[in-house]
C-alpha cells in the first residue's frame, strides 16, 4: 500500500467513526442541554474541563513519543508498551488523588464535586487506556481506535436517554461517562493484547528517565496548550454564573466538535511523518506543505458559513433558552481555522523533534489566556472569553509557523490562506443575503464555495494526481483512455 494510500485508508476509518460519534454526540448533547437546563449543563461541563484539565497529567508526552519511536522501529514494542503502561498507571492514581484534593479544597457545592469525582475517574480511565492506543497508531492500524471510538458513542447515547426518560439526573449522566470508559479500556486491552502482545508492566528505571526526558518538552507543551484552551471555562465557572456557563459551552462544544477533522488527520500523518523525517525530508515538506493547504480549504467556509448561520443553528440544536449563546458562536468559529493549522504544524515539530522549541511559544499563550480570560471575561463575559480563544489560538499558529520556517518547512501563505479566505468570503456574501433555510444555506454554501475554489485555482494539477492515487486501477485506466486522443492506424 503506498503513502498516500495507507494516509487515506487511516484517515477514512477515523473520519468515519468520528463522523459516526459526532453524528450520536449531537443527540445526546441536545438532549442532556435541553433536559439539564444551563445551570446543570455548566456543571457537567465544569466537570469534563477540570478533569480534562488534569487529565494532562496523566500523558507527559509519552504518547506522542512511543507513537514515533515505535512507528520507527517495531522491534521496540514491548519494551515502550510495558514501561509506558508502568508509568501511566503511577501517574493515573496520582492524578485522581490530586484531583479530589483540588476539588475538596475549592469552594464547590456538593452536588459539583460529586460530579467531578465521576467524570475525573472516566477521564483518568481513558488517559490510562491512551497507552493501547499508543500502538494502533504506531502501527497505523487505526480501524482499532476507530471501533474504540463508535463504542463509546454508542454507550453515551443510549445512556443518556435512558437518563432522560427515566429523569435520573445529572448524576446519572455523569455516571455513563465512566461506564463507557471502562468499557472501551477493556475493548483497547483486548485488542492491543491480541494484536501486540499482553502487556507486561515493566520497571527499567534508566529507560523512564530517558523517555521523561526526552518527552518532557511534548508534556510541558501539552500541559501549557491545554490549560490555554480549557482556561475560558474554569475562569467563566470562577467569575460568572453556572448559566452563563452552559451558554457559553454550548458555542464551544459546536466549536470543539469540528475539531476531530484535524485531530483525525494528525492522528494519521505522525507515525507518517515520523518515518519521513528519517527516509525523505523532500517528501516530508512536500506532505508538510500539502496538508496545512487541505485542511485550510475545509476550516475557513466551515468558519464563515457557521458565523452567517449562527443563529439558525443555535436555534435548531438548542432552543430559544440558548439565544444569548448566537454572537459568542459567531465568533468563537472564527478559532476554528487556526486550531486546524495548529494541530498539524504540532504534529510537524514533535516529527521532526524540534518539540523542545515549542516551549517558549506554549508559555507565552498560556499567560496570554490567563491574563487575557481575567480581564476580557469580566468586561464582557462569555463574549470575552471568545475573543481571547481566538488571539490564543492565532498566537500558537504564529509561533509554530516561526519554528517550522526556521527548520527549513515554509508556508505557503497564498495557498493556505488567502484563496480560501476569498472563496469563504463569497460563499458567505451569497448565503447571507439569500437567507434560506438552514440544510439548503448549507448545500447552497456548499456549490459557491467549490465553483470559487474551481476559479481562484486552489485545486491545481498537483492535487488531481494525488486524487487520482486514491481512485480504484481500473477507474483511472477508463480515465486515461478518454483523456488520450485515439491514434490513427499507421500513425
Amino acid at each position: 500500500m503506498n503513502t498516500v494510500r495507507r494516509l487515506v485508508k487511516n484517515t477514512s476509518v477515523l473520519f468515519l467513526s468520528q463522523m459516526i460519534g459526532y453524528v450520536l454526540a449531537f443527540f445526546y448533547t441536545l438532549y442532556s442541554a435541553r433536559y439539564l437546563g444551563t445551570s446543570n449543563f455548566g456543571i457537567i461541563s465544569f466537570a469534563t474541563a477540570i478533569a480534562g484539565l488534569f487529565a494532562i497529567f496523566t500523558d507527559l508526552g509519552l504518547s506522542t513519543l512511543t507513537i514515533r519511536e515505535v512507528a520507527r522501529d517495531k522491534t521496540r514494542t514491548a519494551k515502550y508498551l510495558g514501561n509506558h503502561g508502568s508509568i501511566k498507571l503511577i501517574l493515573s492514581i496520582t492524578t485522581m488523588a490530586l484531583l479530589v484534593l483540588y476539588v475538596n479544597f475549592g469552594n464547590f457545592d456538593y452536588l459539583t464535586r460529586f460530579v467531578v469525582y465521576i467524570i475525573g475517574s472516566s477521564v483518568i480511565i481513558d488517559a490510562f487506556g491512551g497507552t493501547f492506543t499508543s500502538m494502533f497508531r504506531a502501527y497505523e492500524q487505526m480501524e482499532y481506535q476507530s471501533v474504540a471510538e463508535i463504542i463509546n458513542a454508542v454507550i453515551m447515547f443510549i445512556g443518556v436517554l435512558i437518563c432522560v426518560f427515566m429523569n435520573y439526573g445529572v448524576i446519572g449522566i455523569a455516571m455513563i461517562y465512566l461506564i463507557s470508559s471502562v468499557v472501551v479500556m477493556f475493548y483497547n486491552f483486548i485488542m492491543c493484547s491480541r494484536n501486540y502482545g499482553l502487556i507486561h508492566f515493566q520497571f527499567d528505571f534508566g529507560f523512564w528517565k530517558r523517555l521523561i526526558y526526552t518527552a518532557f518538552p511534548l508534556a510541558i507543551t501539552s500541559i501549557f496548550a491545554l490549560i490555554s484552551f480549557k482556561m475560558n471555562t474554569i475562569m467563566l465557572n470562577m467569575l460568572t454564573t453556572n448559566s452563563v456557563v452552559g451558554e457559553y459551552t454550548a458555542a464551544f462544544n459546536l466549536m470543539q466538535a469540528l475539531i476531530f477533522i484535524p485531530t483525525v488527520y494528525s492522528t494519521a500523518v505522525l507515525p507518517l511523518f515520523s518515518k519521513l523525517y528519517v527516509d525523505s525530508r523532500d517528501m516530508l515538506d512536500y506532505s508538510y506543505k500539502k496538508s496545512l493547504k487541505y485542511l485550510s480549504l475545509l476550516s475557513f467556509p466551515i468558519s464563515m458559513g457557521t458565523m452567517v448561520l449562527a443563529r439558525k443553528i443555535i436555534l435548531f440544536m438548542y432552543g430559544p433558552g440558548y439565544i444569548n449563546t448566537v454572537p459568542i458562536l459567531e465568533l468563537i468559529i472564527w478559532a476554528l481555522p487556526a486550531i486546524f493549522l495548529s494541530y498539524i504544524l504540532g504534529t510537524s515539530i514533535a516529527s521532526i523533534n524540534k518539540q523542545h522549541e515549542t516551549l517558549k511559544a506554549t508559555f507565552l499563550c498560556l499567560i496570554l489566556s490567563t491574563v487575557g480570560n481575567y480581564i476580557l471575561i469580566g468586561l464582557f463575559s462569555g463574549i470575552g472569553a471568545a475573543m481571547i480563544t481566538i488571539l490564543n489560538e492565532v498566537s500558537m499558529v504564529v509561533f509554530y509557523i516561526y519554528i517550522m520556517h526556521h527548520a527549513g518547512y515554509k508556508v505557503p501563505v497564498k495557498d493556505v490562506v488567502i484563496k480560501p479566505l476569498l472563496a469563504s468570503i463569497v460563499m458567505g456574501i451569497v448565503v447571507y443575503f439569500l437567507d434560506l433555510d438552514l440544510f439548503v444555506s448549507v448545500f447552497v454554501g456548499i456549490i459557491v464555495y467549490v465553483v470559487m475554489i474551481f476559479i481562484l485555482r486552489a485545486f491545481n494539477t498537483d492535487d488531481y494526481n494525488i486524487l487520482k492515487q486514491l481512485l480504484p486501477e481500473s477507474m483511472i485506466n477508463k480515465i486515461e483512455k478518454i483523456r488520450k486522443p485515439k491514434i490513427k492506424k499507421g500513425e
